[in-house]
């Protein structure tokens, strides 16, 4: 009967979802509105004049954006946020079918948590796919630099070797030397804010240095040098940071098949975990353990960052 109630609730909610014409990209934009709302066009005008920081939820926000479009997944991450829905709505369910309102909490959380970490994976792949081009970029623009002693000029001549997404910002800090504003400092300063990573920002503040010294330009090479360095050790450090997570996994795949096993070997034991209240905390608890634990093994196996 339970079964039963279960397939006329899954579709009651599908009926609800056609009668109101829901799309995943319908979904994703109506969320993604609430994060990031519209701004006045005098903010924008003093956002690119320098006089006002964007939020540092507003950067979170635009690294996202640049992700999913440098990587294509615009409609991944589409369905992968109707997913994280279409599971809060399953969770409800199973809490009400099992009548456990303890790991119908658990479940949605679960089903809200994947969109975060998928982004977060995304980030990451994105933050090195950012590297790879930045050390590139720093390299050509350095030398140029180096040569010539203006930087404006030395990115113009080296444009054409960049590739995006990092040659979209250089492109944006011409604009505003050329078009904006003259104060070259000010325009590092912007240039800085468009790209996460922490040695591209510490190159930006000594660039901003020589253009008082020149003579701290030959300080930019070394700095260059570092993402080389990032990506050597990160490669001889990825079958070291993929062991753990493999051993994680399997843990987990352990743990999850007891219940199966309990099922088909005692049936009184497997009423008693699912049907009690002991069971059901018991149930949670694994549930948010096994959330846990995945939350921190990719926390604690990302590649390698320079920080300060």
């Amino acid at each position: 009967m339970k079964v039963i109630y279960l397939l006329a609730a899954l579709l009651l909610s599908a009926a609800v979802v056609i009668l109101l014409g829901l799309s995943p990209q319908r979904i994703t934009d109506d969320i993604m509105s609430l994060l990031h709302r519209d701004r006045s066009l005098k903010y924008k005008v003093l956002v690119t004049q320098g006089k006002i920081k964007k939020s540092r939820m507003q950067r979170m926000i635009d690294n996202i954006t640049n992700a999913l479009a440098a990587t294509h997944s615009q409609n991944k991450f589409s369905l992968l946020i109707t997913a994280a829905v279409v599971g809060g709505v399953v969770g409800v369910l199973l809490g009400a079918l099992f009548n456990n309102l303890l790991i119908s909490v658990v479940l949605i959380a679960a089903a809200f948590v994947i969109p975060y970490v998928y982004v977060k994976l995304l980030l990451s792949s994105y933050k090195a796919h950012i590297a790879e081009e930045l050390e590139t970029a720093l390299s050509i623009i350095t030398t140029n630099y180096i040569s010539n002693g203006d930087i404006a000029y030395a990115v113009r001549q080296s444009i054409d070797h960049i590739n995006p997404p990092v040659q979209y910002a250089f492109i944006n800090f011409l604009t505003r030397v050329d078009m904006i504003s003259s104060n070259v400092k000010l325009a590092i300063e912007q240039l800085k804010d468009e790209i996460d990573n922490e040695i591209f920002h510490e190159w930006c503040d000594t660039l901003i240095e020589c253009q008082d010294n020149s003579e701290q330009k030959f300080s930019l090479q070394p700095l260059a040098a570092r993402l080389s360095d990032i990506r050597i050790v990160n490669a001889e450090l990825k079958n070291m940071i993929m062991q753990p997570r493999k051993e994680v996994f399997t843990m987990i795949g352990l743990v999850l098949a007891n219940y199966p096993l309990i099922f088909f070997l005692n049936a009184d034991w497997f009423a008693v975990l699912t049907e009690t209240l002991a069971g059901q905390i018991v149930n949670c608890v694994v549930a948010v353990t096994v959330i846990i634990v995945i939350a921190l093994t990719y926390k604690y196996t990302q590649p390698i960052e320079y920080k300060r």
